[in-house]
């Protein structure tokens, strides 16, 4: 995961004003709370940078260790939710099956459905701020309620509005669901794609390359995988995955590749456009990026002079 922080009960975080408030891309918040690790600690008022670079936000979360399968089960609710037009407005119900269905699985072992409970009982723990420039989401839950008739196998699920009007990036969600659920248990590829397609796109909407650390990558996704050799070899196959198409859908990654063979320090990987609404640039980034404006068409000015 992300590099964290503890801090104290009482620490305030002051959102900035902004007339108005945009979405947090639902990548965005899953690269900072999910882990790939099944297993974990449990915190308490951690703050933890988010996953995309040149974002000014804060994430502070409070509750149980959040892996995949909270995520695959929150995102499969939401997706739902979000289809009956139920999102944020009351409680509903929805057969096991058709949660199942949504994230990858199929309805085979007794366990699974005590595991689905257990999972729910967790969710509705996991109390999430995010504080940005464009985004206030204070001290909610990441569901309202969430509980399972373990007879009937009927789920009964409610999202708070604050959610769906200042958390959830729809656009994301949509892609997520439909490539993700046939990642089955690969958690790093499920992972990946939505770290990757939080990245900016070109403006011409062609594909667009990025360079990721790998020893970044490693510690964002918070893998339990200890010699950096196997984690190579797990990153190399859920690139790989993600460069498979789904149902008609067109693969995220066209293609990747290490910047070295040998020290596979860096990966290079080719993403097709993706539509997501990113936050707002730190100070420090929109600065930079007006130099390398200015710098350009100081060159410009100059080859025209030059001609």
């Amino acid at each position: 995961m992300a590099e964290e922080q503890e801090v104290g009960t009482g620490a305030k975080l002051v959102a900035k004003k902004s007339a108005v408030l945009s979405p947090l891309p639902l990548s965005i918040a899953r690269s900072a709370l999910f882990s790939v690790a099944p297993n974990g600690p449990s915190s308490k008022h951690r703050v933890i940078a988010t996953a995309k670079k040149g974002v000014n936000a804060t994430v502070t979360y409070t509750g149980p260790h959040l892996s995949m399968e909270h995520f695959r089960l929150w995102q499969a609710l939401l997706f739902i939710a979000e289809e009956r037009g139920q999102l944020g407005g009351e409680a509903f119900d929805v057969s096991l099956t058709e949660v199942l269905r949504c994230m990858g699985k199929e309805y085979k072992h007794k366990e699974l459905k005590q595991k689905i409970s257990n999972v729910l009982t967790e969710l509705k723990a996991a109390v999430v701020t995010v504080i940005s420039d464009r985004v206030c989401y204070q001290n909610d839950s990441l569901i309202d309620v969430g509980d399972l008739d373990l007879e009937t196998r009927i789920l009964t699920v409610k999202f708070g509005k604050r959610i769906a009007t200042r958390l959830l990036d729809r656009e994301i969600l949509k892609n997520d669901i439909e490539r993700s659920r046939e990642f089955k248990r690969h958690y790093l590829a499920i992972w990946l794609h939505g770290f990757i397609s939080s990245q900016a796109s070109r403006a011409d909407k062609k594909n667009t390359k990025h360079t990721f650390s790998v020893d970044e990558l490693r510690r964002l996704c918070g893998t339990q995988v200890k010699e950096r050799w196997h984690f190579c070899q797990d990153l190399g196959r859920a690139l790989e995955k993600l460069k498979m198409p789904v149902d008609g859908i067109a693969p995220l990654v066209v293609s990747w590749k290490w910047d070295d063979e040998r020290t596979k320090k860096n990966v290079i990987v080719e993403k097709v456009h993706t539509l997501v609404k990113l936050l707002e640039e730190t100070k420090e980034t929109a600065a930079a990026k007006d130099r390398r404006t200015a710098a350009g068409q100081a060159a410009a000015s100059r080859a025209r002079v030059a001609l």
